[in-house]
């Protein structure tokens, strides 16, 4: 009886360890007006269901546009009360406003609405845009230490540039209240990280070529037990029309009025998606030079600009911050890439 119960403990150790391994679930959906994917690594699959109406549900409090949200509310003049979660994005986008000198700006209602970006998009009349500049600086706003907004009488918030990323974050917290430790989630290019791919490899994130949308210019490779890292890109090439023969897209420069031309992609890595998803808007507007340079004084933060070239022979600038993790080698790799998918310009 003892061999047959060893042998017993000898096979069934094994198929306990097979059975307890963690397994990959992956869901895609469409939420906040794109493709969601959720990839979990673990011995049971999430609820989906519950996550993805946590997600709209979340992305509701931040719509400026939705009837009865709170932030419509706020821009409309009344003063509700605003829940926690609000006030804590707001309080983030003023914090990235005031140390990108207001490259992002969550006061540019006045300029978004005008270029209509949501219904495809349209160039508006310069007077109209100088009218609405005036109505677009984050300094006039004040939040006070118990949430209270001052607003401007006729000004605006507009989130889009950092509100997808707290969605990301709060499925993400409610992942790991859930018990998982493991997951990926995409939003559209707003992505974070959870610890491991199966608890045993980095997760692998491509970053796109701006101007070939099936192809990648280099691959991250993020992911460490007990940690969580947002990456975050930006670019030219994900809502615009063409008209006279120049490409307008939805990145506003608040100085200007009109799409930023300083850059044409850029990746931010930081701790949080929001964080990440409002610094990736303020360093394409700023340009590599400015841009890099706000990253390189943020801790655990860092960067990639692609901008235009300086001749023909140079068509694209690939630029990063001193540890963003490629190496020299994947950097020249990159580069090349870029001149040899070019694409249309």
């Amino acid at each position: 009886m003892r061999k047959i119960n060893g042998l017993l403990l000898f096979f069934t150790l094994p198929l306990c360890l097979i059975a307890c391994r963690a397994s990959l679930y992956k869901e895609t959906r469409l939420s906040m007006s794109t493709l969601v994917t959720v990839l979990v690594s673990g011995t049971a699959e999430p609820d989906w269901q519950e996550l993805f109406s946590r997600a709209e549900n979340e992305a509701a409090v931040f719509d400026h546009r939705l009837p009865g949200s709170p932030l419509k509310e706020l821009n409309e003049g009344r003063s509700p009360e605003l829940p926690v979660k609000l006030i804590k994005v707001l309080r983030l986008a003023m914090e990235i406003a005031e140390k990108s000198g207001g490259a992002f700006d969550p006061t540019i209602l006045p300029l978004s609405s005008l270029w209509n970006f949501d219904s495809g998009g349209e160039l508006p009349d310069k007077e109209n845009i100088l009218a609405a500049r005036n109505m677009v600086d984050y300094r006039r706003v004040k939040i006070d230490a118990q949430g209270a907004v001052e607003l401007p009488p006729g000004w605006g918030f507009d989130l889009g540039g950092i509100a997808k990323g707290a969605v990301v974050d709060h499925i993400a917290d409610y992942l790991k209240k859930e018990g998982y430790e493991n997951f990926l989630i995409d939003a559209g290019g707003d992505i974070l990280v959870s610890g491991l791919k199966r608890g045993k490899e980095p997760w692998s994130i491509g970053i796109q070529h701006p101007r070939s949308k099936d192809k990648l210019i280099g691959l991250l490779h993020l992911g460490r037990a007990g940690e969580t890292r947002a990456v975050v890109t930006s670019g030219d090439y994900e809502r615009y029309f063409v008209y006279g023969g120049k490409r307008y897209h939805h990145i506003l420069d608040p100085s200007s009025g009109y799409p930023a031309d300083k850059s044409i992609a850029v990746t931010v890595i930081a701790p949080t998606c929001a964080r990440a998803d409002g610094l990736a808007t303020a360093v394409f507007v700023l340009g590599p030079d400015q841009g890099l340079e706000l990253l390189e004084g943020l801790p655990g933060v860092e960067g990639m600009v692609i901008a235009e070239g300086i001749s023909p022979l140079q068509k694209y600038l690939v630029r990063t911050t001193s540890a963003f993790p490629l190496t020299a080698e994947e950097l020249k790799l990159a580069a090349k890439r870029l001149r040899s998918l070019g694409g249309e310009g």
